[in-house]
């Protein structure tokens, strides 16, 4: 029966973020089960659940609920995005972050945020691109940083 589930188009409890950098430019970006995010897989018809996804969403775009790149980085926030994407008997979650940094080489630690905004979630699979180093971590729920030291 384990085989079953890796048939499965996601795991639930196992989200992804992916980090990449361009230059100056850091690109977070999430994919999150519904079911990690507001309980359920189906699409939202009943004005609970639709309460549910909204909430969701406002929570997903504050970046600060996410992820928090460390101070000494200088990063700003150019752009984000948030958004629920319903596939059959499945919905999924999206949000990307769009930062900045003036001094991307200082960044070494990212504050994940994620888990304490949605406690569902008990892993992420994180894969980071940085032009000095590509890494990927599985990250349990009790982890609160990222230690990206030497990446970007």
């Amino acid at each position: 029966h384990s085989k079953k589930k890796s048939l499965d188009t996601h795991i639930h409890g196992v989200s992804t973020l992916n980090i990449v950098q361009q230059g100056n430019i850091l690109l977070f970006d999430f994919e999150m089960p519904g079911i990690d995010i507001v309980g359920f897989e189906y699409k939202a018809k009943e004005s609970n659940d639709t309460k549910k996804v909204e909430n969701a969403i406002n929570i997903l775009s504050n970046y600060k609920n996410m992820i928090s790149p460390s101070v000494s980085a200088e990063c700003k926030l150019q752009t984000y995005s948030a958004d629920v994407i319903n596939e059959g008997k499945h919905s999924e979650f999206i949000s990307s972050y769009k930062f900045k940094c003036s001094n991307i080489s200082k960044l070494k630690i990212i504050y994940l945020k994620y888990f304490k905004s949605f406690e569902n979630g008990k892993k992420l699979n994180i894969k980071i691109s940085g032009e000095k180093k590509k890494s990927v971590y599985v990250i349990e729920k009790s982890k609160k940083l990222l230690n990206v030291k030497n990446h970007f």
